[in-house]
């Protein structure tokens, strides 16, 4: 039984040697009219087991890929004709194992097609504040914008307002705009619970539709709540999903 036991926990050591790097590429900017500089950031990259690494970062428009071992550091590349281009990153540690991640970079006046993936640009819509004002997505056009849809009959959308909070005091000043569609049935439900908390410094919109009967919810095809969005500058959408997973260096890397 004992050498059973040491066998078994050479072979669960060894599970945990020789991970695979991790490979992160990210830019602020991924569209736009040409000419259109993009700075590659490399520095999220990391190897688990404190290896030495490599990365060949491959541009995705048949010019020199750029090697090198240096990952704190931003690549600059500029493309100079409009396309859709999918850049690949690359990374080997000294073992050979390898990580990849990729992005894409549309060259283009109009800039990615308008849909709901990561990658295209978020649709566009106008609604009414809970302050009676009206507002545009395009009116934060140039700012990183994170749409929350939530609702104060929703208890996982209330426990996670401190969260949205939080994020609007630490990076507003940076330029993020936090945007909250309310999918309450009431109007003063939504106010009642933001006074009462104090979210009132928060951009919050409400539109007649109950839950995913929301116009925007239903524009944006939310069924699950909470549900976030989070578009770059260009207004192109980063991030998808339940706001527990957004990462504060996500954010920051569009900042």
């Amino acid at each position: 039984m004992v050498v059973v036991c040491l066998v078994l926990a050479v072979w669960l050591a060894g599970c945990t040697l020789n991970r695979p790097p991790l490979a992160v590429v990210s830019a602020p900017v991924v569209s736009g009219p040409a000419p259109l500089d993009v700075a590659f950031d490399l520095s999220h990259c990391e190897d688990p087991d404190g290896d030495g690494m490599v990365f060949t970062l491959d541009f995705g428009d048949q010019s020199e890929p750029v090697t090198s071992d240096s990952f704190n550091i931003i690549v600059h590349h500029t493309y100079h004709t409009g396309d859709e281009f999918i850049v690949s990153l690359r990374v080997t540690d000294t073992e050979g194992n390898e990580g990849e991640d990729q992005v894409t970079i549309t060259v283009s006046d109009d800039g990615p097609p308008v849909g709901l993936a990561v990658g295209e640009t978020a649709p566009e819509f106008s609604a009414h504040t809970t302050n009676d004002d009206e507002i545009a997505l395009s009116d934060y056009a140039g700012a990183v914008v994170l749409i929350d849809f939530w609702g104060a009959w929703c208890r996982p959308c209330r426990v996670r307002m401190p969260h949205l909070q939080d994020l609007h005091d630490r990076f507003s000043p940076d330029g993020l705009v936090v945007i909250l569609v309310s999918t309450d049935q009431e109007k003063q439900d939504t106010v009642d619970f933001l006074n009462a908390n104090d979210y009132t410094d928060l951009v919050c919109v409400w539109e007649p539709g109950y839950k995913s009967q929301n116009p925007i919810a239903q524009l944006y095809d939310v069924h699950s709540f909470p549900h976030t969005f989070l578009l770059d500058r260009q207004g192109v959408i980063r991030y998808v999903g339940h706001p527990d997973h957004l990462t504060t260096e996500t954010i920051e890397q569009l900042l």
